[in-house]
């Protein structure tokens, strides 16, 4: 619009000179069309021979700490750009590297983009679109920078001091054939030393005796595995639902399209990310067994690269799952083993997973669940009463988990109202 003024102004002032004869109007006239066809060319150049990178320390937060990037502008002409507007489009919340900048000829800036993570997920930074204009403010063009990358926000983790699961302090059981990259108290036989052999495996009296290096191997351990049942069924999980009027009221996670801190997904996930770590940390295989958006299964393991790898795996995961968590639990127990300890976490209060229990308590397997109460999350639905009951008259541990609660002490058995 402003453009088409400048026109309008220029045609008009060509017409009075020409109508009356007045030179010092054609003059005036003729300078103007000069200052239109200048901030054109100073606008479209403005976009030229730029170039912007964006670095960060890791690809990688956690809820609860902040994410750290770099952003560079670098001006590889020798015309200056006096006004320059950035404006990033990346997907993680609250992340706005957006600022106005100018450059010298040559010249370089940096600035820094500090976010505090507070959502779990994988995110995509970037691109930059930069707007650029003129010295008198009449063009403004756009250009788009497509250096994207992801990055990804971990669920967050609490500490707690014991978490009681029945069989959890048992020392351990009997062996099974398969072989463990850990070493753990069984030792199924030896073997030669291969290239990347921990130097605490070798058998030093048999390497002695044969004169070269011998390891040993190390079979799985049973009763510390660990395996966590996550429920992500979407029928199932609730959230805080905040209107523009300021009220606030409990809706299903399904009909919601934003995602709020305040839902059963995110408490569920981050009670998962806890146990886990928890039960890593203390030297235990740990499995985890979801199916959202998509089917997980990653079988127990220990160490700390399979902490990474659960936890990578419920940074992503989605409560948007068809499958009842009774069927689920049904399909899935089949990957268990009967010494396995068992952690159900979920907001259902349906019987059929309830049904379940007596089954897998029979064949041996130790349960405990995480229940977590849909009605502070503002569901419709009956108290958890019948559910405690249920689970209290089969001797199951239960962690009752409600909005607002702080998971590591709603988690710790030393602290949980409600305990086996």
């Amino acid at each position: 619009m402003k453009v088409f003024r400048f026109v309008l102004a220029i045609v008009l002032i060509l017409f009075a000179a020409q109508a009356i004869n007045f030179r010092l109007l054609s003059i005036l006239a003729y300078t103007l069309l000069g200052i239109l066809v200048f901030s054109l060319v100073w606008a479209k150049l403005s976009l030229r021979w730029l170039e912007i990178t964006r670095t960060s320390p890791s690809e990688r937060a956690q809820v609860g700490n902040s994410f750290e990037e770099l952003v560079t502008l670098r001006n590889k002409g020798i015309l200056p750009k006096l006004w320059l507007e950035l404006h990033d489009s990346s997907e993680l919340p609250n992340h706005y590297p957006n600022c106005v900048q100018n450059l010298r000829p040559l010249g370089v800036v940096r600035w820094k983009a500090r976010t505090l993570c507070v959502l779990r997920g994988r995110y995509r930074l970037g691109p930059i679109k930069v707007t650029a204009g003129d010295p008198f403010g009449l063009f403004r063009f756009n250009r788009e920078f497509k250096n994207t990358r992801f990055m990804t926000v971990y669920p967050a983790t609490f500490d707690i001091n014991k978490f009681e699961a029945l069989m959890g302090l048992l020392p351990g059981g009997n062996p099974i054939s398969q072989t463990s990259y850990h070493v753990t108290p069984d030792i199924s036989g030896l073997r030669d030393y291969r290239p990347g052999d921990s130097l605490n495996r070798i058998h030093w009296r048999s390497s002695a005796r044969q004169n070269k290096l011998i390891v040993k191997e190390f079979e799985f351990d049973p009763t510390v595995n660990v395996q966590i049942f996550l429920d992500m069924d979407a029928s199932v999980h609730w959230v805080i639902d905040r209107s523009s009027s300021g009220a606030v009221h409990g809706a299903k996670l399904a009909s919601v399209s934003s995602r709020s801190i305040d839902s059963t997904e995110e408490y569920a996930v981050t009670a998962a990310a806890t146990l886990v770590r928890y039960y890593l940390d203390n030297n235990r295989s740990v499995g985890l067994l979801a199916w959202g958006q998509e089917h997980t299964v990653l079988p127990p393991d220990r160490g700390v690269r399979q902490f990474w790898k659960i936890m990578e795996a419920l940074a992503i995961v989605r409560a948007q799952g068809s499958t009842e968590f009774g069927q689920f639990l049904a399909a899935e127990v089949t990957r268990t083993r009967s010494s396995d300890t068992l952690i159900l976490i979920t907001p259902s209060l349906n019987e059929s997973w309830l049904n379940l229990l007596p089954l897998l308590l029979r064949r041996g397997s130790k349960v405990a669940v995480v229940l977590l109460e849909p009605r502070t999350f503002g569901a419709q639905v009956e108290g958890s009463m019948l559910a405690v009951g249920s689970l209290a008259a089969m001797n199951v541990p239960l962690y009752l988990l409600k909005r607002g609660d702080d998971i590591g002490m709603a988690l710790n058995s030393d602290m949980a109202g409600i305990r086996r």
